[in-house]
């Protein structure tokens, strides 16, 4: 106990055993001895008992005026206070923050749940044939062909082909061609290697089985970019479960394909009238033989892009048919 009270408490005690001892030594004694006080023991007596009264009053006082402002407290200990901690409490952070977190991360998990669910849907529109583009060199087949891979990264695979031509600059073996010379590439015809080759200007062109079933092992969409007499071996190719798809992408004109081939300064006269010739009878093939499911005319590089885009990822799509 404390406080005023506590202290009157004190003061009361020590008096009244002092009263004890003044009655006794009052009182008569065996061989009947009246003792009398002394007048200072008197004085002594008395003014312990008039400051245990005034302490006992001013106690009073205080306990009447702190009960008229402030309810009196229970003498049982607090339920807030003797009740266990939940186990979910976490000190310094507020239980209407946590509940607040809480529900952000399930909501932060179900958005990640549905943008996966739909993200498998769009997957599985995806038509997953074989794709074959082609196009005279200099129609700008490769520049697309790199933009639609950084576009989307995941989604196809280049197949890479083997070429007997030396590399240009800039070229990456194994990643643009697998350059060999011409005795290795006619024992790979010899073996049955390819799915299409062709021979383009006085070099060889062929794409194996074994790069396409590269792409395909990686869960990707294979592209070739092959030439012409390729479109025709793979469109009538009996080792292709599917159809594929053919796009051909033309220059605008000869004279625009001779202008840009020029550009490039890596075309020697006959190598480049060589090909100028073979462009001509490839663009007659696209627009006659009826194998291309789509012709793209090059003459503006970003909506060449926009419209190869569109018909490889978008709507012009067509559902995935049986050979």
């Amino acid at each position: 106990m404390r406080g005023p009270l506590s202290s009157c408490a004190s003061l009361a005690t020590s008096s009244c055993a002092d009263l004890f001892l003044f009655s006794t030594a009052t009182r008569p004694c065996v061989a009947s001895r009246q003792l009398k006080p002394s007048p200072r023991f008197l004085y002594q007596q008395q003014h312990k008992l008039s400051t245990v009264a005034a302490a006992a009053a001013a106690a009073a006082v205080a306990l009447n005026t702190s009960s008229t402002h402030a309810p009196p407290r229970s003498p049982f200990p607090s339920t807030a206070s003797s009740r266990p901690r939940s186990s979910k409490s976490i000190p310094g952070i507020p239980t209407a923050t946590r509940s607040s977190r809480s529900a952000t991360t399930m909501a932060e998990a179900a958005a990640a749940a549905a943008a996966a669910q739909q993200k498998k849907k769009q997957q599985s529109k995806i038509d997953s044939r074989l794709i074959v583009i082609s196009g005279p060199s200099g129609s700008g087949k490769s520049t697309i062909l790199k933009k639609l891979f950084a576009e989307f990264p995941d989604r196809f695979g280049f197949s890479v082909s083997h070429t007997t031509r030396s590399p240009r600059a800039g070229e990456v073996p194994g990643r643009d061609y697998h350059y060999v010379d011409r005795a290795t590439f006619e024992s790979l015809i010899a073996a049955n290697a390819f799915i299409e080759h062709a021979t383009y200007g006085s070099n060889l062109y062929g794409t194996t089985t074994g790069a396409v079933e590269d792409v395909a092992r990686q869960g990707r969409v294979c592209i070739l970019d092959i030439e012409m007499e390729g479109v025709k071996q793979v469109a009538n190719s009996p080792a292709l479960p599917n159809r594929p798809r053919f796009l051909f992408l033309s220059p605008p004109s000869l004279d625009e394909l001779e202008r840009r081939l020029r550009g490039r300064g890596t075309e020697k006269e006959e190598t480049l009238l060589q090909r100028l010739k073979q462009a001509e009878v490839e663009m007659e093939f696209a627009r006659t033989s009826g194998i291309h499911d789509k012709i793209v005319v090059n003459d503006d590089l970003e909506t060449a892009y926009k419209e190869v885009r569109d018909w490889i990822v978008g709507g012009d799509a067509e559902p995935q048919k049986e050979a």
